[in-house]
């Protein structure tokens, strides 16, 4: 893994939505709602996540809607998720 994203696992926001979009995808309402984060939040993680590929979108009608490019990602952001709970 590059360097660069690692840092996704470095805010409890980003695994957060991470875990949120493990099972399938959703857009930015949905994250709100499950994620319990602000939008602004949402919208500003997300597009470093789209930016470092570890996201995809794609427009069905009016929204947009957020999946992970590999479904490991999410598992491992749950894991961290856990871990960091129990310290």
């Amino acid at each position: 893994m590059k360097i660069d994203k690692a840092i996704i696992f470095g805010s409890t926001a980003r695994l957060k939505l991470l875990t949120c979009l493990r099972e399938k995808s959703k857009n930015v309402s949905e994250l709100i709602k499950t994620c319990g984060l602000t939008q602004s939040a949402v919208s500003q993680h997300l597009a470093k996540l789209k930016s470092l590929k570890i996201v995809r979108c794609k427009k069905k009608e009016r929204k947009v809607y957020y999946q992970l490019a590999k479904k490991s990602i999410g598992e491992v952001a749950q894991k961290l998720l856990v871990y960091l709970k129990n310290l």
